[in-house]
């Protein structure tokens, strides 16, 4: 699976940031500027500790309140970079209350909702909030206890069922999420560097993928040829 943070994630998640209910994409903050002993740190140890953590902590201030909203993420997306579900931890600073935020493809039965487990725990339901034209959302309230479950988890397991009834699992895997969590947000700069990395290698594989195509079409019209 891919690792690297898409830029269209960010823009999901900046909308994710101001959720309150379904008219989450009506506040979106505005991005924190990056401390000033980050921005004086080595670029190259701010992009590892990036492309290396698939967790993301995204963090801006509420355009209404002025408080500090932070989301803990990750995306999984197939190998050839396509987008499959995402789930981050939303919290408000000076509140207790955290959100669970689930993204899911469309085309998922919108009235059995989600249920979300950490490896083989009990599975906590949810329900979608909104679909958008190329995802669906939903949103959990969590606890200490689930919070602590994915520190010490292996694999966040988002379950959907498509229009066949069908449940269809989404394991996100916790690597890296307790160093996310617990420290500081993403650099904006090295975000866009990844979705920079990211963009070129898909436009790779699929490169790869016609030349394939084209020397299995080649290889089949020669062998077609009567030889002279």
């Amino acid at each position: 699976m891919a690792t690297l943070f898409s830029l269209r994630m960010v823009v999901s998640a900046a909308a994710l940031l101001a959720v309150g209910s379904v008219a989450y994409a009506q506040n979106a903050p505005t991005p924190a500027a990056a401390p000033a002993a980050a921005a004086a740190a080595p670029a190259a140890s701010g992009d590892a500790a990036a492309s290396n953590n698939p967790w993301n902590k995204i963090c801006g201030q509420d355009a209404k309140n002025k408080k500090q909203i932070c989301l803990t993420v990750r995306e999984l997306r197939t190998d050839s970079g396509q987008f499959l579900a995402s789930a981050g931890v939303r919290e408000v600073d000076g509140e207790s209350r955290r959100i669970l935020l689930v993204q899911t493809p469309v085309g998922m039965l919108i009235q059995p909702g989600i249920r979300v487990q950490v490896d083989q725990n009990n599975q906590v339901p949810g329900k979608f909030t909104i679909c958008m034209p190329n995802a669906c959302f939903a949103e959990i309230p969590i606890a200490d206890d689930f919070i602590a479950a994915m520190k010490k988890g292996k694999a966040l397991i988002v379950t959907a069922q498509n229009q066949q009834a069908k449940a269809l699992n989404f394991p996100l895997e916790l690597t890296g999420f307790t160093t996310a969590y617990a420290g500081p947000a993403i650099d904006t700069a090295a975000l866009q560097r990844q979705h920079d990395a990211l963009a070129a290698e898909v436009q790779r594989k699929a490169k790869e993928a016609q030349q394939k195509l084209l020397d299995a079409q080649n290889a089949a019209s020669s062998a077609a040829t009567p030889s002279q």
